[in-house]
């Protein structure tokens, strides 16, 4: 026979309605009361459903509030520069949540001609949208293939006596959404140009027709030409 005494010592009662529980109970099964630290808060199903219902609206409205108030905008950089031979590849990051424009490359040189073209392979990369994106540049010195060597030898000369080569910055202007624009540029070293000379040389070697859209301007032709 059960000991009232001990039915008695292993029931508590509710912290809200008092009615008799198991002892470690965490719900009373008469009022659905929390016994633990939430017993300090007066939940009920209903308000949980409340609570339920406008986080849910709260989801929906917030996002809808913020398109209404913000305007989105565009924070896109260029990184990371790398050449190879004539082959010029950047990053571009853009870190807002609107597109921004490429609007043109080109390269400032005591060395190479002003009219160096500095061209980019995919048009539909200029528009940088939000995230990273790898930009490939060629770029196009208006050498033939005899003053691409002789200037990739004058290079040599600077890498050897471990002077710097003749100041040559290729410079990018970048358009962002709400109308702010930069010039963002980088230096090729006497390496980067002796590269870019020899490939050149190599380029237009290979060149049957030379005209200003190849720049290969000069003696750039095939050997079995006349």
């Amino acid at each position: 026979m059960t000991d009232p005494d001990t039915t008695q010592k292993s029931q508590v009662l509710c912290k809200h309605c008092c009615h008799p529980i198991p002892h470690g109970a965490r719900i009373c099964s008469i009022c659905s009361s929390y016994q633990n630290c939430f017993s300090f808060i007066p939940f009920s199903s209903t308000i949980l459903a409340l609570l339920t219902a406008l986080i849910s609206v709260i989801g929906i409205v917030i996002p809808s509030l913020y398109g209404i108030f913000h305007t989105p905008q565009s924070e896109a950089s260029l990184t990371m520069p790398s050449i190879d031979g004539t082959t010029l590849r950047v990053t571009a990051v853009n870190t807002g949540d609107a597109p921004a424009s490429l609007i043109r490359a080109w390269v400032s040189s005591d060395l190479l001609a002003g009219a160096t073209k500095v061209k980019l392979r995919n048009d539909d990369d200029a528009l940088l949208v939000p995230g990273h994106k790898l930009l490939v540049f060629d770029i196009i010195p208006l050498l033939d293939e005899q003053g691409s060597y002789q200037h990739s030898l004058e290079m040599m000369s600077y890498i050897t006596q471990n002077k710097p080569g003749p100041s040559t910055k290729v410079r990018f202007h970048v358009l962002q959404s709400d109308g702010r624009f930069a010039i963002q540029e980088f230096a090729l070293s006497a390496d980067d140009l002796f590269k870019l000379f020899r490939a050149n040389a190599d380029r237009c070697s290979a060149i049957d027709k030379v005209n200003f859209e190849n720049g290969c301007i000069g003696a750039g032709v095939s050997a079995d030409e006349p």
